[in-house]
């Protein structure tokens, strides 16, 4: 008896603690039952349901955001960059199909570098395998004028229906003599464009952007855009731009004198940095603007700010580093002058509105 304890003992010792009987297994059956099958556990969570289709990770624990519904997931992929969301095609079949159908945000920017015929032909692709609907589009601008008719039919793809964010913007490339106007197929978004950036293009007194309402465009910028006054006056009034809230003119060019009477108006942002044959923009001129709260402005040479009525102005200054001899300008606000170097102009400023 006390030969056999020991070994007694090593057996206990070596039998796993399953909580179940002790009774032999009995053999193998060729296919077991359902009963006898037994059910995973993941987490704190245990479920005798399986998981929703595609909801399963290798392992055996649940995906929970394959498990998400296709219109939250379409959102999900839409925040990503162009390449990254394309790449999530390849997560599995139940990925799929999903960016083709997530509203799509096209930024150029994204994709690989490359010159300008493979991209040329990445952003075609992309176009013609997706089903839409647009929500941003960005291709340099350079494209509208080296390949018109290719952008041109860029933008009546179906893919960009509803678009509401487009930006031809500017890889400061040398100035162009004969600056394109701006593809004709662009206005066919004029009821859904929230935020427009048109970069390096003529916009001719009379063109179609002078009888068209963008109802919804809420940001609007100007980037080394040659116009004349009457069609920029044209432009920003308030029956073609009603909801227009910020205002960026970069470099622009073919006018002296911008006036703003804008109930919408929030913020606006000028830049002076040009140095051609046409006209330079030279002066500004803030007539009636009630809801205006910030105006910054870069110049280099000698300009003008004048501000008549806009009683929610809190933020105003330069956004210029150079040197002061080169930013001597005047400003008035209703029957106050200032005509002294931006840097103290700017700390006058903060004193007059204190």
């Amino acid at each position: 008896m006390e030969a056999a304890a020991p070994g007694a003992k090593k057996r206990r010792a070596e039998a796993p603690e399953t909580g179940t009987s002790s009774t032999p297994a009995t053999a193998a059956t060729d296919t077991p039952t359902p009963e006898a099958t037994p059910i995973k556990k993941t987490g704190a969570h245990s479920s005798q349901e399986p998981p929703p289709p595609g909801a399963g990770g290798e392992d055996g624990s649940v995906d929970r955001i394959s498990g998400l519904p296709d219109a939250i997931l379409g959102d999900i992929i839409s925040l990503l960059p162009t390449k990254e969301a394309a790449r999530t095609q390849v997560l599995a079949s139940r990925w799929a199909h999903l960016w083709r159908a997530a509203p799509l945000n096209l930024d150029c920017r994204d994709l690989p570098e490359a010159d300008d015929e493979v991209l040329a032909g990445v952003v075609s692709r992309i176009l013609s395998a997706h089903r839409g609907p647009g929500r941003l589009f960005r291709v340099p601008a350079h494209h509208v004028h080296d390949r018109a008719a290719t952008v041109d039919a860029w933008l009546r793809s179906p893919a960009l229906d509803n678009l509401q964010e487009i930006e031809f913007c500017d890889h400061r490339r040398p100035a162009l003599e004969q600056p394109p106007t701006p593809p004709a197929s662009l206005f066919r978004f004029s009821a859904t464009l929230r935020a427009a950036t048109i970069c390096r293009c003529h916009i001719p007194d009379g063109g179609p952007v002078q009888g068209i309402r963008f109802p919804q465009l809420q940001q609007l910028g100007l980037v080394r855009v040659r116009i004349s006054e009457g069609s920029l006056h044209s432009m920003i009034s308030r029956s073609s731009f009603p909801a227009l809230e910020y205002l960026f003119l970069d470099s622009s060019h073919g006018f002296r004198c911008v006036r703003i009477n804008s109930t919408s108006l929030r913020s606006i942002g000028v830049r002076t940095d040009y140095y051609g044959q046409d006209l330079r923009f030279q002066e500004l001129v803030i007539e009636d603007a009630p809801c205006l709260e910030k105006l910054l402005c870069a110049q280099r040479v000698g300009f003008h700010v004048s501000v008549m009525a806009a009683p929610k102005l809190e933020t105003l200054g330069s956004l210029s580093n150079w040197p002061s001899k080169l930013s001597r300008s005047r400003h008035v606000f209703g029957s106050t002058v200032f005509q002294v170097p931006v840097a103290l102009f700017v700390l006058l400023l903060l004193v007059f509105i204190i």
